[in-house]
C-alpha cells in the first residue's frame, strides 16, 4: 500500500471500534518497547520528584524569543485512525508506507522515495515473541530484534537512504524467542498470524495531532538518581522560564566534558539545543508522558568530528535552548 491509496483506507477503516481497540493495545505495546530503549540508554537515570535548582550556571531568559508554533490539539473525541494496525501519526510523523503479510509468509518489502530523513520505521506482530530482521537498501539494521519496535531518524543516510531516491525497507521474521533464562531463538513459527512493517515521515509540529491535554497534573520531570539538592553535583541542568516556557533560555557554564544530555519535557514540542551556536540536537515530544529523550556528549572528541566544536575542561561555554511549541516546564541535563 502506497501513500496515494491511504485517504480511502482511512474512510473505510476509521469507523470500526474493534480495529480502534486492536489498535491501542498494540499501540501500548510498541510504546512500551520504545521507552524501554531509550531508558536503557539512559540507565543511570531514575524518576524523581522536580526540585528547584539554582547556581549550577548563571540563567538568562533572551527577550523577545518566543515559539511562534503551539501545538494543535486533537479533536476530542475523536477515533484513533489506524492503517492495518498501525496508526496514521505517531512520535511526530504520518504515514506514508505500510504493508502487512500472513504466517507462514516470512518477509515483507517496502520501497519508498523519501521527502526527508526525519523518518520513523515501525515493525508490529500480533504474536508475542516473534524475531525480526530489518534491512534497508541491503544493509542489515537489525537483526534478531523483538518484532513491534520504533525505530526512529536521523541517520538513515548511513543505510543508502537519501531524499528523492528510492529506498527499500525489508523485514523478515526470523523466529520465536522462548519464555526461559537462555532467550533461545527458535526458528520454527506459528502456524497463524500477522506482522507489518510501515515507514512515517515527520510532518512539522502544527500539523501533527497531539492529545489533548489533561485537565490534571503534568507529569514530573526527570532528573539524575540521587540528585535531590542544589547543585545537584557536578551536572548542569538548564529549565525552562517558570513564567513563559515559550521563551529562548541562554546560560554560560563553565565547561566539563559530557556523556550524556538528557532532554524532558512535560508537553509536545520541540527543544533546539545549541552550543557556542551551533545546533546540536533537537529534543521532541509529541504527547504529555514526559518521556525523556537523550544525546550522547563531547566525550571521545564526537562532538569535534560531527560538529566542529572543540571544548576544553574549565573553558566559558554557551548553551542556548530554543523551544518551539512547549506550554509547560522542561529541562536539559547535562551529566558529565
Amino acid at each position: 500500500m502506497n501513500l496515494t491509496d491511504l485517504p480511502q483506507v482511512l474512510d473505510e477503516r476509521s469507523g470500526n471500534p474493534a480495529g480502534h481497540v486492536m489498535h491501542d493495545v498494540r499501540l501500548r505495546g510498541v510504546r512500551a518497547k520504545v521507552v524501554a530503549r531509550r531508558r536503557r540508554r539512559i540507565a543511570t537515570w531514575t524518576t524523581c520528584a522536580v526540585v528547584a535548582l539554582a547556581g549550577v550556571a548563571t540563567a538568562a531568559v533572551v527577550p523577545g524569543l518566543h515559539s511562534d508554533v503551539a501545538p494543535v490539539p486533537a479533536d476530542s473525541p475523536s477515533p484513533v485512525r489506524t492503517i492495518d494496525g498501525f496508526p496514521e501519526y505517531a512520535n511526530g510523523a504520518r504515514l506514508v508506507a505500510v504493508k502487512s503479510a500472513t504466517l507462514p509468509e516470512r518477509r515483507v518489502e517496502l520501497t519508498i522515495v523519501p521527502t526527508t530523513l526525519d523518518l520513523v520505521v515501525s515493525t508490529r506482530c500480533d504474536e508475542a515473541l516473534l524475531q525480526e530482521q530489518l534491512s534497508i537498501n541491503g544493509h542489515d539494521f537489525v537483526s534478531h530484534g523483538d518484532c513491534g519496535a520504533g525505530h526512529l531518524g536521523p541517520g538513515w543516510a548511513n543505510y543508502g537512504v537519501a531524499v528523492g531516491r528510492p529506498s527499500t525497507f525489508v523485514l523478515t521474521i526470523t523466529g520465536v524467542r522462548q519464555l526461559n533464562q537462555s532467550g533461545e531463538i527458535q526458528t520454527q513459527l506459528p502456524s497463524s498470524g500477522t506482522f507489518g512493517l510501515a515507514i512515517g515521515e515527520r510532518v512539522p509540529l502544527d500539523q501533527y495531532p497531539v492529545p489533548p491535554r489533561s485537565s490534571g497534573t503534568l507529569g514530573p520531570l526527570l532528573l539524575p538518581a540521587g540528585c535531590t539538592e542544589v547543585p545537584c553535583g557536578d551536572f548542569v541542568i538548564i529549565r525552562s522560564d517558570p513564567a513563559d516556557p515559550s521563551r529562548a533560555v541562554r546560560e554560560t557554564v563553565i565547561w566539563k566534558t559530557i556523556e550524556t544530555i538528557m532532554m524532558d519535557s512535560q508537553t509536545p514540542g520541540l527543544l533546539h539545543l545549541r552550543v557556542n551556536g551551533k545546533e546540536i540536537t533537537t529534543g521532541r515530544w509529541w504527547d504529555y508522558s514526559t518521556i525523556p529523550d537523550s544525546m550522547y556528549g563531547d566525550k571521545d572528541g564526537r562532538w569535534t568530528r560531527e560538529f566542529g566544536l572543540t571544548l576544553r575542561p574549565g573553558d566559558p561555554v554557551t548553551i542556548e535552548v530554543v523551544p518551539e511549541g512547549t506550554t509547560g516546564a522542561w529541562q536539559i541535563v547535562f551529566a558529565p
